[in-house]
C-alpha cells in the first residue's frame, strides 16, 4: 500500500477516500496508536469513526429523555407535581447535553489501526478496551450498514478470528467503508496470508 509523500505543508496521509476526520496522519502515529506497536511494526491506516457517530449512536437515548420530559411537562400541569414544565424541559436538556457529551467522549478515543501484522481497535473513555488480531489470524472480514448508518454513507468493518466462529471486534461508523474494507483485505492478503498466514 503506497502513502503519500509529505511536501512542505501537508504530512503523509493515509491512503483513505474518507472525510478528513477519518484520516490520520501517520508521520508520526497518535500517542494511543505509538504505545501499541511492536519494533519493526509499520501503521498502514489509522482510522477514527465518523463524527456522525455522536448524534447516530445517541438516538435512542435522546428519543427517550425526549418522551420522559414531554411526560414531565404534561404531569406539570396537576396541583401535587413538584416541578413546573421549565424544570423538565431543563432536565431534559441537561440530560440530552451529558449524553451528548458522553458519546462525544467516546467517540474521541476510539482508533482503528491495520498495521503490517494486525489489526487493532481501541475504545474506553475510563478504562480502555484494545482488540487485536494478527492478520494470519483473521478468517473473515465484513461491512455491516445499519440504516442510520446507510444515510450518512458509514459502515462498519466487522473481524472474525480463526476458532471463534463470531464477530470479535468492529470498526463503528466509518467513512467509506468499502475503501476501508478493501484496504483491510489487501493487507491480509499481502501480510496474512502472504506471509504464510491462513
Amino acid at each position: 500500500m503506497s502513502v503519500d509523500r509529505p511536501t512542505s505543508d501537508r504530512p503523509a496521509r493515509i491512503p483513505f477516500g474518507g472525510e478528513a476526520e477519518a484520516s490520520i496522519s501517520i508521520e508520526a502515529p497518535p500517542a494511543p496508536v505509538a504505545s501499541l506497536l511492536s519494533d519493526g511494526e509499520t501503521v498502514l491506516m489509522v482510522v477514527r469513526p465518523s463524527l456522525w457517530m455522536v448524534g447516530l449512536w445517541s438516538i435512542g437515548a435522546l428519543g427517550v429523555i425526549a418522551g420522559m420530559v414531554f411526560a414531565l411537562a404534561w404531569g406539570a400541569r396537576f396541583e401535587w407535581t413538584g416541578w413546573t414544565e421549565s424544570q423538565a424541559f431543563g432536565l431534559g436538556l441537561l440530560l440530552a447535553g451529558i449524553r451528548l457529551v458522553w458519546q462525544f467522549l467516546d467517540w474521541m478515543n476510539r482508533l482503528y489501526v491495520l498495521t503490517d501484522r494486525r489489526v487493532i481497535r481501541r475504545r474506553g473513555i475510563f478504562q480502555v478496551d484494545v482488540f487485536e488480531a494478527r492478520l494470519d489470524r483473521i478468517q473473515q472480514t465484513s461491512v455491516l450498514r445499519l440504516v442510520r448508518e446507510r444515510l450518512f454513507g458509514l459502515g462498519t468493518i466487522a473481524f472474525a478470528t480463526a476458532g471463534t466462529g463470531t464477530l470479535d471486534a468492529l470498526w463503528e461508523a466509518v467513512d467509506d467503508p468499502f475503501a476501508v474494507h478493501q484496504a483491510v483485505t489487501q493487507a491480509i492478503d499481502r501480510y496474512g496470508r502472504g506471509a504464510g498466514g491462513v
